[in-house]
């Protein structure tokens, strides 16, 4: 089942979601869902949040449409599972589904916990405030022949928890030597950071407002490395939600892998793994609901 038709079921069907848009309709069809109920949940979460002004009492008509649209799965965005998820306070294990519906293939089930507070040395500095919160991490890393990481893949939609906010940077390795495909935005340049790192800096299409919303698309090239590549983590401060981390191993796939949680973003003390068997495809594959002052990711041997 696709990520649309999987929130519509839970929506009909799960009692507790059920609720939550029937108390706002009078109409209640069984089977069927009211897109102007549950458009009204939506907007009740973003006037409480402060994700848009009390003030704006035309947004659930405004999101009866858009809500329509993703359910019956015309346009379905990040941005919307986010709201729905949030909204409805699904599970954690109903958000993970449907965040692996979304990202197209089925997830290794560990647990479906977030990870938090794992950070034991101080992390690499920022290239500039941070001045957002990420709602949304797809994360799809490609491996090629010579065992190198090749090119890596994001999408994540942020939120601006002040006025004014205009760029989004980061620290990747720096074996980078390009920023490709940008969606939402665009490649500022390449920034100082710590030894081993480079900044990345990217500017949005537009200047967000406190509350406001934005999503990015960027693949990062890669120049091969001397060593073959054993390990990828994803490093958080503020909290990240709904964080989906993808290897493709194109040819090569290793013997043995594993999950694991670390102290640092390089070397570091390794604080949990988990063993792991890699897809069909050549894929190693995670969903987790929440990263925060913590480094994740995969480890593996050749």
């Amino acid at each position: 089942m696709d990520a649309a038709g999987h929130i519509r079921t839970l929506l009909a069907e799960n009692p507790a979601y059920r609720h939550r848009w029937m108390t706002h309709t009078h109409r209640r069809r069984k089977g069927e869902v009211s897109y102007s109920g549950i458009a009204q949940v939506v907007a009740l979460h973003l006037w409480e949040t402060g994700l848009r002004s009390d003030t704006d009492r035309d947004l659930p008509r405004r999101l009866r449409d858009r809500i329509r649209q993703a359910l019956r799965g015309e346009q379905l965005t990040h941005e919307t599972v986010t709201w729905l998820t949030e909204s409805f306070c699904f599970s954690t294990e109903d958000t993970a589904a449907v965040w692996d519906a979304f990202a197209g293939r089925s997830s290794i089930d560990l647990g479906g916990n977030g990870v938090s507070f794992t950070l034991r040395d101080p992390p690499v500095p920022l290239v500039q405030p941070q001045l957002h919160r990420t709602t949304a991490l797809f994360s799809h890393y490609h491996l090629g022949p010579d065992r190198t990481l090749h090119r890596t893949d994001h999408s994540h939609v942020l939120v601006a928890l002040e006025d004014g906010v205009d760029s989004y940077a980061y620290s990747p390795r720096d074996s980078v030597e390009s920023v490709e495909s940008v969606i939402g935005g665009t490649f500022a340049g390449f920034q100082p950071s710590s030894p081993g790192f480079v900044g990345v800096k990217i500017l949005l299409e537009r200047v967000l407002r406190k509350g406001q919303y934005a999503s990015l698309q960027y693949s990062t090239i890669h120049r091969a490395t001397p060593e073959a590549c054993t390990d990828l983590r994803r490093a958080a401060r503020r909290r990240i939600d709904n964080v989906d981390m993808r290897i493709t191993y194109h040819e090569a796939v290793p013997s043995r892998a594993w999950w694991c949680a670390w102290g640092a973003y390089s070397a570091g003390e390794l604080v949990r793994e988990v063993r792991l068997e890699a897809g069909i495809q050549g894929e190693l594959h995670q969903f987790f609901p929440s990263l925060e002052q913590a480094v994740v990711g995969f480890r593996w041997e050749w």
